[in-house]
């Protein structure tokens, strides 16, 4: 991950999966406001914009395996050198790739319906962003200050979001706490794609910050505020957007979607996972 390329390949990762579940969060908790029901969070959404029985496949889950095992694919082809995979910053960057996949997989299982431990998505989740935590706190040693503070803010974000997915878990029906979620994976993206121009600016003639000016560390801080009021702001954008389509389209469809498997956990057996299709659809 020490190259440009290496930090704005999980930025994308976040982004992409941030502006998903926020479309997705907006217009299930529309709905049910709609119908009248109970909003429940899932950590993985349905692609109903896809035509026929595509829209019922694992789409998320499946994109979720193709980035990170991109991921670290690249952190090992890019840590072996003569033949020798020598670079500890490489396996620490794939270790992060890897744990990402697991709730890939753990997604897939809940698809298929086997059985499996109940919640087992949103503890794949909380694992992977606290080892991701536990990777990049570490990951500071020797560094010099402005490497140092602009990734120690990433820590920051990556705890609270932490907190957050532990708290999603425990309150399922609280909107605030689903989108919660999706904005610190927002800025955790933002944030990599930043310290990518900070550290690994790819433009031609970019002046190389000073890693000892304290002016550096100061608009360093100043971004990743601006950073916050961005992510913000283009929530409330999306969301604006999928209040605007309900109010126009709310004729769009009246089919249900057949992705049980996916989405909200049975409150009987603990082991079988399914989606309310009621929430997932516009009402006609």
């Amino acid at each position: 991950m020490g190259t440009f390329k290496g930090h704005a390949l999980p930025g994308t990762f976040f982004i992409m999966f941030a502006v998903w579940w926020t479309i997705q969060m907006c217009h299930k908790n529309l709905t049910c406001r709609r119908k009248k029901i109970p909003f429940t969070s899932t950590p993985t959404y349905p692609c109903a914009c896809l035509c026929g029985r595509i829209k019922s496949w694992p789409i998320e889950p499946l994109v979720k395996l193709f980035f990170t095992s991109i991921g670290i694919s690249l952190e090992i082809y890019t840590g072996v050198h003569d033949g020798v995979f020598n670079t500890p910053e490489n396996a620490q960057h794939s270790t992060m790739f890897f744990f990402f996949l697991l709730t890939g997989v753990a997604d897939l299982l809940l698809y298929f319906r086997l059985p499996v431990l109940k919640d087992l998505d949103y503890i794949c989740m909380i694992m992977a962003v606290a080892i991701e935590g536990i990777l990049f706190n570490f990951h500071l040693r020797g560094r010099d200050p402005l490497d140092t503070l602009i990734h120690t803010l990433l820590v920051y974000t990556i705890v609270v979001n932490l907190l957050v997915v532990v708290a999603e878990m425990k309150w399922r029906n609280n909107f605030h706490i689903a989108i919660a979620r999706t904005y610190f994976i927002f800025l955790q993206g933002t944030w990599f794609w930043q310290i990518g121009f900070i550290l690994y600016n790819p433009l031609p003639g970019a002046k190389e910050w000073d890693p000892e000016n304290h002016h550096s560390h100061l608009i360093a801080t100043m971004y990743f505020t601006w950073h916050c009021g961005a992510v913000f702001i283009t929530m409330l954008i999306i969301g604006g957007c999928v209040a605007c389509f309900h109010k126009k389209f709310r004729f769009y469809n009246n089919t249900e979607i057949d992705m049980k498997p996916l989405m909200n956990s049975s409150e009987t057996s603990g082991t079988t996972f399914s989606m309310d299709s009621d929430n997932s659809e516009f009402e006609p």
